[in-house]
């Protein structure tokens, strides 16, 4: 189930009594600070504690084949961001399940 931006802003609302409109300003803004940092720099990285680390890479240029008609093609260079999850939430995810116990046979 996807989770928006619209239902983040109203669970906060709710939680600190803000307006939808504070609320969503908000959300907003946090996520605009994340990409801002990250479109700052090629080594940039924002942390979230608890949930994970973004961080952007360079993929260099290469040249390469169009693979249909054979010509050569450039493939220039590209920024993108890649996303470690943090230890917290792996084991979070990844938390072992209760065993359920086996009934005793009737008698």
């Amino acid at each position: 189930m996807t989770l928006t931006q619209k239902e983040i802003a109203d669970v906060l609302g709710k939680e600190f009594k803000l307006s939808t409109r504070e609320s969503q300003a908000v959300v907003t803004r946090v996520l605009q600070l994340i990409k801002e940092r990250l479109v700052s720099a090629d080594d940039a990285r924002c942390e979230l504690r608890g949930l994970g680390v973004f961080a952007t890479f360079v993929r260099p240029a290469r040249d390469t084949f169009h693979p249909v008609t054979g010509e050569p093609v450039h493939i220039p260079e590209r920024r993108g961001v890649r996303y470690r999850c943090s230890k917290e939430l792996k084991d979070a995810l990844n938390a072992p399940k209760p065993k359920k116990r086996k009934r005793a046979p009737k008698s």
